[in-house]
């Protein structure tokens, strides 16, 4: 009779003649426990290299278990006051990064794998940072940049001439019901379109002819209004051209860039102070409530 031992022997070694790997229970040791929630080397791991291909350096292994602990944190927090993303939101959030980076999501998943990287990892993250964005913003309203905090800001350095961009766009979205999975095909569809569009005229008409495609009106945008790698994209898309599609909610949505015209009395850096100062104040309230979460929380370290 075959022992329990010798039957996950064999099992073993047939998976390793198939090259299946085998994971080792010591590349799941438990570092800690948070509200009954394990925490373990491969999380900390996986967070690591997810930082190296992403492009940030990654902590020494004890500041990413405490970055782990505070996004554990921020989750649970954020769900029990009804802040939830379910895992199709989730996936919409992580085709939405491929798109901006020129690839689908399955070639995103892949890129990530080649590294070593579990695509769920960056998902996660994905999720907690959402999450607790809404979390912290509704936890603490005094988050407000003042007109004249950035005003100030741009003067620091001595009087600013104030010059922007003004944008027409025209949003042009391939549209993907909520319960479908066709975000693939319509992205292909939607650069696909891009490659051929030639002139705001025939190329908009065009657009109105298609299959379950939606132009809308013409939007006006600042360049002083819209964050730096937004106009960094509508600065380098000619008048009668597309930006790169972008996965959204309601599908894929392009943008057909219709007019530039020079506005004074505003700045494009006005935009970006003021994400700057926002983002101060949001880091700061952010702290404290990670704070006060952790006087309340339940953490075992192992």
């Amino acid at each position: 009779m075959l022992t329990t031992s010798r039957l996950l022997f064999l099992l073993a070694l047939v998976l390793a003649v198939l090259g299946v790997r085998v994971p080792v229970a010591e590349a799941q040791q438990i570092l800690a426990m948070v509200n009954g929630s394990p925490i373990t080397t491969y999380d900390v791991a996986q967070r690591q290299k997810l930082l190296q291909v992403i492009g940030e350096k990654p902590p020494g292994a004890k500041e990413t278990l405490e970055e782990l602990i505070d996004q554990h944190l921020k989750v649970s927090a954020a769900n029990r006051a009804g802040m939830q993303m379910d895992d199709e939101d989730v996936d919409k959030l992580f085709a939405s990064v491929a798109s901006r980076s020129g690839r689908t999501p399955e070639q995103l998943a892949a890129l990530l794998g080649q590294q070593g990287v579990n695509a769920q990892t960056f998902k996660n993250k994905l999720r907690a940072d959402n999450v607790w964005q809404q979390y912290v913003r509704q936890r603490a309203p005094a988050i407000n940049v003042r007109d004249s905090d950035v005003i100030a800001a741009l003067n620091r350095n001595g009087p600013v001439e104030l010059v922007a961009t003004e944008y027409k766009l025209y949003p042009i979205i391939f549209v993907v019901p909520r319960s479908s999975n066709a975000y693939q095909a319509r992205l292909s569809e939607a650069n696909a379109f891009k490659a051929r569009f030639n002139g705001c005229d025939a190329g908009l008409a065009a657009a109105k002819a298609m299959r379950e495609v939606v132009v809308r009106s013409p939007v006006y945008r600042l360049s002083s209004d819209i964050p730096s790698q937004l106009r960094q994209i509508l600065d380098k898309t000619e008048i009668g051209r597309l930006t790169p599609p972008e996965v959204t909610q309601t599908g894929v949505e392009i943008f057909a860039v219709c007019g530039k015209t020079e506005v004074k009395g505003e700045s494009s850096q006005k935009r970006e102070i003021k994400d700057q100062l926002a983002s101060s104040q949001f880091q700061t309230e952010s702290k404290k409530l990670i704070a006060e979460l952790r006087k309340s929380s339940l953490i075992v370290y192992r």
